[in-house]
C-alpha cells in the first residue's frame, strides 16, 4: 500500500494550528498525534499502520480546511473516529472489495465518547502491572520502546508480543461488553 499526501499546506496549518499556537510545539504535537493514530491502527490489526496514520491526518487536515467544527479538546476523538474509518477501508480493499475513498463522513466526536468511556473503565479493570505495560506498548510504535519493555520484563519479544495480544483481546471483550450494556450492537474494531 502506498500513501501520497494530498495534505495542502492550508490544511496542514489548520491543523497545527489547532494542536498549539507555537509551531515547534504543534509539530511535536503532530508526531505524538500521528505515533498515536499509528498504535491504534496497529492495535486493530492494520497491516501498513503508519501509512494509515498518515492518511488518517491528511483526511483530518482537509476537513478541518474544508470547515470541520473540531475543537482541541475533541480533536483526539475525532482521529481516532477518522482512523477507525481509513481502518475499515483498508481492511475492504485488502479484500479486493474497492470502497470509494470520499463517500464516508467522519463520525462526531460525540460518538467516540462510549467507546473511549469503556476502554477506559477496561484499562481501569486491569491490575496495575498489565495497564500500565499496555499504555507503554501503544504509546509508541518504535522498535526500541518494546525492546525495552521486553528487557524491563525480563522475557523476549516474542513472549511480550504473545502477551500483548492476550490483554488485547481480553480489552477488546471487555469493551464489547461495555458497549452491548450501553445499547451498541457491533464490536467498534471489526470491520
Amino acid at each position: 500500500m502506498s500513501h501520497v499526501s494530498r495534505l495542502t499546506a492550508g490544511s496542514l496549518g489548520r491543523l497545527l494550528d489547532l494542536l498549539d499556537a507555537d509551531r515547534d510545539r504543534a509539530a511535536i504535537a503532530y508526531e505524538k498525534l500521528r505515533e498515536r493514530a499509528a498504535g491504534l491502527l496497529q492495535w486493530w490489526g492494520a497491516a501498513h499502520p503508519d501509512e494509515l496514520a498518515d492518511e488518517t491526518l491528511d483526511r483530518v487536515g482537509r476537513k478541518l480546511d474544508e470547515g470541520a467544527s473540531v475543537t482541541q479538546s475533541s480533536l483526539a476523538a475525532y482521529v481516532r473516529g477518522v482512523a477507525r474509518l481509513v481502518f475499515y477501508e483498508s481492511r475492504r480493499t485488502d479484500r479486493n472489495d474497492p470502497l470509494p475513498r470520499h463517500d464516508l463522513a467522519a463520525p462526531q466526536p460525540e460518538e467516540q465518547s462510549d467507546v473511549l468511556e469503556c476502554l477506559d473503565e477496561c484499562l481501569a479493570s486491569l491490575d496495575s502491572a498489565d495497564r500500565d505495560v499496555v499504555l507503554r506498548y501503544y504509546d509508541g510504535s518504535k522498535v526500541a520502546v518494546r525492546q525495552r519493555i521486553a528487557s524491563d520484563l525480563n522475557i523476549s519479544m516474542t513472549a511480550l508480543r504473545i502477551r500483548m495480544h492476550r490483554l488485547r483481546m481480553r480489552l477488546e471483550s471487555c469493551v464489547e461488553a461495555g458497549l452491548k450494556r450501553l445499547g451498541h450492537f457491533e464490536h467498534p474494531l471489526q470491520a
